[in-house]
C-alpha cells in the first residue's frame, strides 16, 4: 500500500478502444486504449503540478517495443487522496503477427515543485488475434 506521500499505479491493462474491462485479445493493428488506475497519496495530492504516464506495449514472442506513448495530465493540488483511471489511446498503426502476446508496461511520475515521485505496473499478458 502507498503512503500519502506517495504516486501508485494500483493497476494497467488494456482495454477495447473507449472500453474499460481489460482484453484478452487484440485483432492485428486494431486501435485499443491502455487504462492506468492510479492513487496518489493527501499529502503529496497537497503540492503536485502535473503526471505523466510512459507507456510502452511490448511484444513478448519477439522481444521487442511495438509501441510507445507519453501523456501528460493536469493536476490541482486539493487536500485529499486522487484515485484516478489515465487513459493512453493507441491507434490502428501497428502490426504483429497472429498469436504473439503482448503486454503493457508503464511508468507513472508525479511532478510537485522540484520533486518527482515515480511508480510503475505491468499488465497481464493479451495475444494478438485476427
Amino acid at each position: 500500500m502507498s503512503g500519502t506521500w506517495d504516486a501508485t499505479i494500483l493497476l494497467v491493462h488494456a482495454v477495447d478502444e473507449g472500453g474499460s474491462v481489460p482484453i484478452d485479445a487484440v485483432g492485428n493493428g486494431n486501435a485499443f486504449d491502455v487504462v492506468a488506475s492510479v492513487r496518489i497519496g493527501r499529502n503529496l495530492m497537497q503540492f503536485v503540478d502535473s503526471c505523466e504516464l510512459f507507456v510502452s506495449v511490448r511484444n513478448l514472442s519477439q522481444s521487442n517495443t511495438l509501441l510507445r506513448r507519453h501523456q501528460s495530465f493536469a493536476l490541482t493540488p486539493m487536500e485529499a487522496a486522487l484515485h484516478q483511471e489515465l487513459q493512453v489511446k493507441f491507434d490502428d498503426e501497428w502490426s504483429a503477427n497472429e498469436g504473439d502476446v503482448l503486454e503493457v508496461v508503464a511508468a507513472f511520475k508525479v511532478t510537485a515543485g522540484a520533486n518527482h515521485d515515480y511508480s510503475l505496473a505491468r499488465s497481464d499478458p493479451f495475444v494478438v488475434s485476427l
